[in-house]
Formats: structure tokens, C-alpha cells, sequence
């Protein structure tokens, strides 16, 4: 039975990060203005890597929150700051048309600083475990 909600920040990079995956593997083409064929490939090992993250949360998801998973959920909240900070430059410079694909840049922005925000508060968080031994010590 999965651990909710301690563990919803690893379910909710499950959920955003599954379906991009897909659609990076599936549809290479339309990650970039205009790709050159070779583009295909570095797009589709990019989605293999977004695909094992979400893997990855998913095993994590289904734990209880320690000092392991204090660690993963910090080093994958990393990986949100890029599509934060893309999409935040997007919305400054007035991007239109071209990259509007799942939502735009207002949708990704609000959505992976969700993700960061929620990766962020279990890396920070302290578990019991954690309190009692630091306090023996």
C-alpha cells in the first residue's frame, strides 16, 4: 500500500514525468524548432533517462521516508530547476507558438516548481528515527 502523503512529491514526479517520457520517445520531432535527424536519438535517450526517474519514484513512493530517500527525493528535485528556470525565461521573453505542447510554459512552470518545492520538503524533512538517534548520540 503506498504512503501517502509523505511520499506524494515522489507520485507526483511519477505522474509528470511519465507521460513527458513517453511523449519525448514517441514524438521526438516536436521537442525542437527544427531537428536534424540525428536530434532523434539524443531526444529518445533523454526519455529513456526522464522514464527511469519516474521509475525510480516509483520505488521510492512505495517506502517509508529515511535517510535514502531523504537523498533521491533531493537529487531529483534537481532535474525540476531546468524546466523551472526554461520555463520561466519563456514566460519573460513572451514565447509564443513554437514548445506550447502539454500546456505551455505557464503549465510547466507551476508544475515542476511543484514538483521541486515537493522533492525539496522530504530532502529537508527529519524522520523520527532520525531525531531519536541524533538525540543519543
Amino acid at each position: 500500500m503506498p504512503l501517502l502523503p509523505s511520499t506524494l512529491p515522489f507520485w507526483f514526479h511519477l505522474l509528470i514525468e511519465l507521460p513527458a517520457s513517453i511523449n519525448f520517445f514517441l514524438n521526438p520531432s516536436e521537442q525542437l524548432s527544427s531537428p536534424a535527424p540525428q536530434s532523434h536519438t539524443i531526444i529518445r535517450q533523454y526519455a529513456v533517462l526522464l522514464l527511469v526517474s519516474a521509475l525510480i519514484a516509483l520505488i521510492f513512493a512505495f517506502r517509508p521516508i529515511d535517510k535514502t530517500s531523504r537523498n533521491v527525493a533531493g537529487a531529483l528535485s534537481l532535474y525540476h530547476l531546468a524546466p523551472v528556470t526554461r520555463a520561466g525565461s519563456r514566460i519573460l521573453e513572451g514565447s509564443r507558438g513554437y514548445g506550447n505542447g502539454l500546456g505551455g510554459p505557464a503549465t510547466h512552470l507551476i508544475v515542476h516548481t511543484i514538483c521541486f518545492a515537493g522533492l525539496v520538503s522530504i530532502f529537508l524533512s527529519r524522520t523520527k528515527e532520525h531525531e531519536k538517534s541524533k538525540a543519543d548520540a
